[in-house]
């Protein structure tokens, strides 16, 4: 908080903390977090020292898929959209289900309302740095045979769609919504 609160007595304008986690699935303990309204008292203190100076906060919601490591989450694999061994973990996640892949969803929604129970002005949405959308989007770690597979950029894309909607509405007017994404995968095979 004080760190966060130091860097908008400077006159910045936006400050987004990074990493927030949506469900206990998504990252690890030593992430902060919007996975329980628990949390939000903590996360209010955090946008409020943003807000004290004039800046306005926001926050980025994180689930990390294939690359949480399962000792971070309870020994459970990882969730991705297949089981394509993970280089960084060295793990393999397992493939999700349609209704994980919905309640996943759901978590970015309800994150996304307890930033906006917080004081955030802004949410964005991390769909880069080979997190759980984009490896939705790319056809190296999407080897999925449904609506949200391998066939067509629109089916690989439609996860993050989808979550970008979701988050959208339940925002409405009161925050701005962002979504990072990223132009390369720099993997062999992926997207450019």
């Amino acid at each position: 908080v004080d760190f966060y609160e130091e860097r908008s007595k400077g006159g910045v304008g936006l400050i987004v903390v990074g990493a927030c986690t949506i469900d206990d699935q998504a990252g690890g303990p030593f992430f902060i977090s919007l996975r329980e309204d628990r949390f939000v008292p903590g996360m209010t203190e955090l946008a409020g020292a943003i807000r004290r100076h004039g800046a306005l906060a926001g926050v980025q919601l994180l689930h990390a898929g294939r690359y949480v490591h399962s000792f971070l989450i309870g020994g459970k694999p990882a969730l991705a959209p297949s089981a394509v061994p993970s280089r960084y973990t060295r793990e393999t996640p397992r493939a999700m289900t349609l209704e994980e892949i919905r309640e996943v969803q759901r978590h970015y929604v309800a994150a996304a309302e307890r930033a906006l129970a917080a004081g955030f002005d802004a949410v964005e949405i991390i769909a880069s740095a080979g997190y759980l959308i984009p490896q939705f989007l790319s056809p190296v770690t999407n080897k999925r045979e449904d609506e949200y597979g391998v066939k067509t950029l629109a089916e690989r894309a439609r996860f993050g769609l989808e979550v970008a909607r979701s988050v959208r509405t339940a925002l409405g007017d009161r925050a701005v919504l962002g979504f990072r994404i990223a132009g390369n995968d720099f993997m062999p095979g992926g997207n450019t």
